[in-house]
């Protein structure tokens, strides 16, 4: 009994199996179907931004747009992605180049992300086949090679266990510009870029929150740094500990061009690296 039970699994697990496999299969199908289309009797039209969000996935960021458009006096609605460079060009009420299936207009996608050579191509290569393995395994119950059923412990230690740097560069903390008239300034990026403001202290310092960055402009920089085109402006890494920090660096040699104050939100440092180019230290405080 032992035996059979490790050549088929039980009935439940076969049976789970098995309908995973006809939820693949049908998704895959769906999906072919989709992307055949587009390809065969895709026809683009402007459609109208109805929103715009980003997801943070572990391969890199989705830049997704919900959208609308009209045919034929009806109209449609649907999701897709798009490019990095068109998402920061899109506005909800804006223009948006759309691809629909002529006989079923429901069925659309992004014109900047049109991808139905890849997606035929990987759908029917990969897919569908692996949709149908999964399925008939778990139908005749076969057991897999002992090369695949052993099951992978990964050393907790080794493989799991994250890496430690107790005062090291964790991100950027922001970017900042010098500006040398506030309201002119915000004007600029809040009107004519479309910033929106996320902090304000006192006019002097603003900041916008770029997804996960943190963009400034200051009027507080003093004579050493003034807003000019040929300058640009400057970064701030942030750090676990800037005054650890700063004692590590100071061992090392590294020039040390103001030593570590706080301020109501933060406490920072500024260094020199070996080009002579100001970079500061900064480390949040928590909430």
């Amino acid at each position: 009994m032992a035996t059979e039970s490790h050549r088929g699994g039980t009935s439940l697990s076969r049976l789970f199996g098995a309908g995973v496999g006809v939820v693949f299969l049908v998704f895959n199908l769906w999906s072919f179907r989709q992307n055949y289309l587009l390809k065969n009797s895709g026809t683009t039209t402007q459609g109208t931004v109805v929103s715009t969000n980003m997801m943070r996935r572990k391969g890199g960021i989705a830049y997704n747009v919900e959208y609308g458009f009209d045919v034929a006096g009806q109209h449609y609605e649907g999701t897709g992605q798009t490019t990095s460079s068109a998402f920061l060009k899109l506005r909800p009420g804006g223009a948006i180049a759309i691809r629909y299936v002529s006989s079923s207009p429901s069925i659309s996608e992004t014109s900047d992300m049109s991808h139905n050579n890849v997606s035929l191509f990987l759908i029917g290569l990969l897919g569908i086949p692996i949709s149908l393995f999964i399925l008939g395994v778990n139908l005749r119950g076969e057991r897999l090679p002992a090369q695949y059923s052993q099951k992978q412990v990964l050393n907790p230690v080794i493989d799991t266990a994250p890496i430690e740097l107790p005062n090291g560069i964790s991100g950027i903390a922001y970017t900042m510009y010098p500006v040398s008239d506030m309201k002119r300034a915000r004007k600029f990026y809040e009107q004519e870029l479309g910033l929106k403001v996320a902090q304000d202290y006192g006019g002097k310092w603003v900041e916008y929150y770029l997804w996960d960055n943190c963009f400034a402009i200051a009027t507080i920089t003093g004579d050493d740094l003034k807003s000019t085109a040929k300058a640009g402006g400057s970064i701030a890494f942030e750090v676990n500990d800037v005054d650890a920090f700063v004692s590590q660096l100071r061992k090392k040699g590294i020039q040390i061009k103001l030593e570590p104050f706080s301020t109501p939100v933060c406490r920072m440092a500024v260094i020199v690296d070996t080009e002579g180019n100001a970079l500061t230290l900064h480390h949040r405080h928590k909430a």
